[in-house]
């Protein structure tokens, strides 16, 4: 199995053209349309999801941790009440895909069933053939005490979504292993690079917790599943020759997403934390989403008459401590049943930055979301009046213990909104 280096300089220079003629053309198309809600119709979608943080970890931070993350938050757009929606990460990115967590309160394999088993090699299907990549973490969860579910499922989901409305779209895992035998990505890997000791931590640089496309059996079993999850290089190369996919999910790898990796790369320089505050971690990782944000602000789609919008958040706050925290058709437990512990209590205020090529500059939004109004705003961007799960809570559910103040889930319209020309 191969893997390109992750310390390699991603400096390629970008090739700069103008738009292309059928581009503008679509521009002024999706000018003419209604917007859903308020939002605008948007041509591009750049989500980059980062890792573990709180917001002020990340943004005003002092001493600062992230310098550049904090100048964008100062320079675009910044959510200053958005949380994550439970703990720990898979979850965070099922719901954000779905509308809904599914249940899910660990960081499981995709191929988990109900029962704690594995799927069977035959039924683990991946892009229309049993899949041949080794299930090698168990089904245990992180909670002996809790209620399991299987990891995988046909829900209604926004990749299905952009499908039926022909919108194309692709999940970017920087260091996802490939093949060697055929070439193609390999996201349904648990984790990558692994230890042959699986009694070790054996967590490394890919993780396919952290990236949903491997939980919804529609999509996953679909031939096109390989086309749709693609590497760092490729997110490069799209941006330089103006081919982007309207939706593009970039999901950092563990040394670059402030999450930070174990096992072998644990004790890489560019990859030590140190817990809350300033680390070679977290500049690793500010560095990096800078280093993202510059090459989509030389692509022709940027510099092109089409609207184009960049959202950097994090999937929840790990840095503990923070009690219950959630917002906006977020159910911290099911209806009669009691907490169900730290795995679902809230997933913390997070940094969320939206960042546009013709969008208002300077809003600090204090209105509370999280990820389903994230979804709900994007759905509204591609024209898609359907909002699944969460991301159709229109009327906020108060928990009776009034363990927090609960809110609707709304637009981030503020946060997507076009300048006055």
């Amino acid at each position: 199995m191969t893997k390109r280096s992750i310390f390699s300089r991603l400096g390629a220079t970008l090739l700069v053209t103008s738009a292309l003629a059928a581009g503008q053309q679509a521009h002024a198309a999706h000018h003419a349309a209604p917007m859903l809600e308020g939002v605008p119709h948007y041509d591009n979608i750049i989500v980059i999801e980062m890792e573990n943080r709180q917001y002020g970890e990340i943004i005003g931070a002092d001493p600062a941790s992230s310098p550049h993350m904090t100048e964008l938050a100062r320079t675009y757009n910044s959510a200053t009440s958005y949380y994550g929606i439970t703990h720990p990460s898979e979850p965070n990115y099922i719901a954000m895909m779905a509308g809904d967590q599914e249940g899910v309160l660990d960081d499981d394999g995709w191929y988990c069933q109900a029962d704690g088993t594995s799927l069977p090699a035959d039924k683990a299907i991946v892009a229309g053939k049993p899949d041949m990549a080794p299930m090698n973490r168990p089904c245990n969860g992180i909670k002996k005490n809790k209620a399991y579910v299987a990891h995988h499922f046909t829900v209604p989901n926004f990749f299905a979504q952009l499908n039926k409305a022909g919108i194309s779209w692709s999940m970017y895992s920087q260091s996802m292993p490939t093949n060697p035998q055929t070439g193609e990505s390999m996201p349904e890997m648990p984790t990558y690079p692994a230890s042959d000791d699986t009694t070790a931590d054996v967590r490394g640089l890919y993780a396919s917790k952290h990236n949903p496309s491997v939980n919804f059996d529609d999509i996953r079993e679909a031939a096109d599943f390989h086309a749709h999850n693609r590497g760092e290089q490729a997110f490069f190369n799209d941006l330089a020759t103006g081919k982007l996919p309207r939706f593009a999910y970039f999901v950092p790898d563990q040394c670059h997403d402030d999450h930070g990796p174990s096992g072998p790369m644990n004790d890489h320089p560019e990859c030590k934390g140190r817990g809350y505050g300033p680390s070679p971690l977290l500049t690793t990782g500010d560095n990096y989403v800078q280093t993202l944000v510059d090459h989509i602000q030389a692509s022709p789609q940027w510099k092109s008459r089409m609207n184009v919008a960049i959202v950097v958040t994090f999937d929840e706050d790990d840095s503990g401590g923070a009690g219950i925290q959630g917002c906006c058709g977020y159910h911290p437990v099911a209806a009669g049943q009691p907490h169900k512990g730290v795995v679902n209590q809230g997933g913390g205020r997070i940094p969320m930055l939206v960042i546009t090529n013709h969008g208002v500059r300077g809003v600090q939004d204090d209105t509370p979301y999280n990820h389903y109004s994230l979804l709900r705003t994007m759905e509204d961007a591609f024209g898609i009046a359907e909002h699944i799960g969460h991301a159709n809570d229109g009327t906020a559910v108060q928990p009776a213990d009034g363990a927090f103040v609960q809110t609707p889930v709304v637009p981030m319209v503020r946060m997507f909104a076009l300048a006055a020309h």
